[in-house]
């Protein structure tokens, strides 16, 4: 993840040293006060303004994930100036059942964990959903159909993000990095199954919609802003 960040952290070679001597060959790992001041010296960086920037959104949003046999990650992200800035992070670890689903399986669960997550961020308005699992890629496609022997699982979440606005960007595995290394090292927490975390999605949506108040819903508001969309106009 430093690395992935590397360009926002100032002198980042130099804070990285003591670490960096550790993966040298032939030597001996030895985890001294110097490495552990670094340690928390990246921690703190990561954490600065420097990398995480706030939500803004008028800006375009990303929503990469990763899962691995022990946890699923997801990052959002603002695109500025053709660079990835990364406003939240969250992982969690994965149920004792979640554990026995196949990658692709798995790989599609980090897809609605990351949704469900940061539902208040990208729910109402475009993002780009960016996968380092190709079939993915295909099968959660917004313009393609499902391939026949697509299980009821994959066919569930698939339903699930029928309700948002999004379009797929496959990344390879080594330029994911960022999201790979939390789905890797998951915060321990209590984990909840993909189906609690929809169904719970479903009532903050229909909560939103019920709240709308009906003094805004007049006809002639209905009238003059269809006639705003290009499509229904």
């Amino acid at each position: 993840m430093v690395t992935y960040y590397s360009r926002f952290i100032p002198d980042v070679s130099t804070i990285t040293y003591p670490l960096r001597k550790l993966l040298r060959k032939n030597q001996t790992f030895y985890w001294n006060k110097e490495c552990q001041q670094a340690f928390l010296k990246l921690k703190e960086e990561i954490s600065s303004d420097r990398v995480l920037v706030p939500f803004d959104p008028e800006l375009p949003v990303t929503l990469a994930k990763d899962a691995s046999p022990v946890g699923v990650a997801a990052v959002l992200s603002h695109i500025v100036d053709n660079v990835e800035n990364p406003v939240a992070f969250a992982s969690r670890s994965l149920t004792e059942a979640e554990r026995n689903y196949s990658q692709l399986d798995r790989e599609a669960l980090a897809i609605i964990f990351g949704v469900s997550h940061f539902i208040n961020y990208i729910y109402g308005r475009h993002f780009v959903l960016i996968t380092d699992n190709q079939p993915l890629s295909r099968i959660f496609h917004p313009k393609t159909g499902f391939p026949k022997m697509t299980s009821a699982r994959l066919l569930r979440y698939a339903s699930f993000l029928a309700g948002f606005d999004y379009t797929v960007k496959f990344r390879k595995g080594l330029e994911n990095q960022n999201v790979n290394c939390l789905s890797r090292a998951p915060v321990n927490q209590n984990c909840v199954s993909a189906d609690v975390s929809i169904n719970d999605v479903y009532q903050v949506c229909a909560s939103a919609v019920f709240e709308i108040s009906s003094e805004n819903l007049t006809a002639d508001a209905i009238i003059q802003e269809t006639e705003k969309d290009q499509e229904l106009a």
